[in-house]
């Protein structure tokens, strides 16, 4: 009886344990060129406030998004900010962001101290670290290599903040979701954990029924850095849920699956490129080796299988160095055969001025856009914002990209 029982309660366990439904895991692919996305060592910045003996000048990096692995004072008026990545290789994306203080108003230089990258983002200051302001490039001068960056800052008793881009981290998202989730018919839900305990975030979107639609997926902030990426992604879906008669009518076909922030301990770690296990997430969707991407990929598959929906579209928003979109050759076939032609073809019709730039290629690398395609059939699209583009062109150019498609997918283009 006791053997029994104790039987009974593995079974409990082992049946607890299992997450997902058996069969309605994510399929793991094997890649033409396949990526090593084994758990690395990372470097962890020490979260700490800098004070200087005889100084009115302070520096700290303990806040979420921060990044500042050592303030070093070289006189009374000039100060270096050591940035390290969280480990190498790694794409040079070299992310800071820290605080700065004086009790007395002066005016200070900083130097960027990079280490395994070169300067690659302006400055955004901000007094409230929500309104933000990018310094003019031309008030910053470089070393030979472009590895140190040199500017001058007036600071006060107010906290300035001085960071790559926005800063927009995993409470700021969820922020966000919630406020989307205000409308009755977006579902905000928590779909797993990061490697280091951190909420996973979803919006489920639909009008009527949930079921037997088909469905567009779009993620968003695989690498930390990427903010403007994300703040399309913004636009976009906000566009889709707007309200408007377009939008009553698309959500009644189609239903909207949206994972805003897939590497929210990379985002509040201030890293570079990569998650809490050192590697890139955009190369792990062949074995799903890292817990976000195993999460967010089975979670995408079991929710098409338990609502018999049919992913027809998967958008994953970046950031680069410029505007481009990465999509799939014609080679590939999907779900939705010219559609992607026809909709980049609308977009640039409706920016006066405005040129696509338009990257089309096969499967390489286990990157997200290719996963939707070998996952689902589904048209996959890398939709890349660059580091500078203005951040009211990159609202326009989100909403009029979400319009475009919502027109072409009911019939009305």
């Amino acid at each position: 009886m006791q053997h029994r029982f104790l039987l009974i309660i593995l079974v409990f366990i082992i049946g607890g344990c299992a997450s997902v439904k058996k069969g309605y895991e994510a399929v793991p692919y094997d890649f033409p060129n396949p990526v090593d996305t084994n758990t690395k060592t990372i470097e962890l910045q020490e979260k700490r406030a800098y004070l200087f003996e005889n100084s009115n000048i302070g520096a700290d990096n303990q806040f979420d998004g921060a990044r500042l692995n050592d303030f070093q004072r070289l006189n009374e008026n000039s100060y270096v900010a050591i940035i390290k990545p969280e480990n190498i290789p790694i794409n040079p994306s070299p992310w800071y962001a820290f605080r700065i203080w004086s009790q007395d108003q002066k005016k200070l230089n900083i130097t960027l101290k990079y280490e395994n990258a070169k300067h690659r983002y302006t400055p955004k200051l901000s007094v409230d670290g929500i309104s933000w302001h990018r310094m003019d490039p031309e008030s910053i001068t470089f070393n030979n290599d472009s590895t140190e960056a040199y500017f001058e800052v007036e600071v006060d008793s107010d906290t300035l903040w001085i960071s790559a881009q926005e800063i927009i981290n995993s409470g700021n998202v969820r922020s966000w979701c919630g406020k989307m989730a205000e409308q009755k018919n977006i579902a905000f839900n928590i779909i797993g954990k990061s490697r280091l305990n951190r909420d996973i975030y979803s919006l489920f979107v639909s009008n009527g029924s949930k079921k037997k639609k088909d469905l567009i997926a779009i993620i968003s902030r695989q690498h930390p850095p990427e903010v403007t990426g994300y703040m399309a992604m913004e636009s976009f879906v906000e566009r889709i849920v707007n309200g408007d008669q377009l939008s009553k009518d698309f959500l009644q076909k189609y239903n909207i699956l949206v994972y805003p922030l897939l590497n929210p301990d990379g985002v509040d770690l201030g890293h570079w490129r990569h998650n809490a296990g050192g590697v890139d997430l955009n190369r792990d969707w062949a074995y799903y080796r890292q817990p976000e991407i195993k999460q967010i990929a089975d979670h995408m598959v079991s929710t098409s299988k338990r609502l018999k929906n049919r992913i027809i579209f998967g958008m994953d928003f970046h950031s680069t160095y410029w505007d481009v979109y990465y999509t799939l050759d014609d080679s590939l076939v999907s779900h939705l055969p010219g559609f992607k032609d026809q909709w980049l073809e609308a977009i640039e019709r409706e920016i006066a001025n405005y040129e696509i730039n338009d990257h089309p290629s096969g499967l390489g690398a286990p990157v997200s856009k290719s996963w939707f395609f070998t996952q689902f059939q589904a048209e996959g699209v890398t939709y890349e914002i660059g580091d500078n583009t203005p951040r009211a062109f990159i609202k326009k150019k989100g909403a009029i990209s979400a319009t475009k498609m919502m027109e072409i997918l009911l019939g009305n283009q």
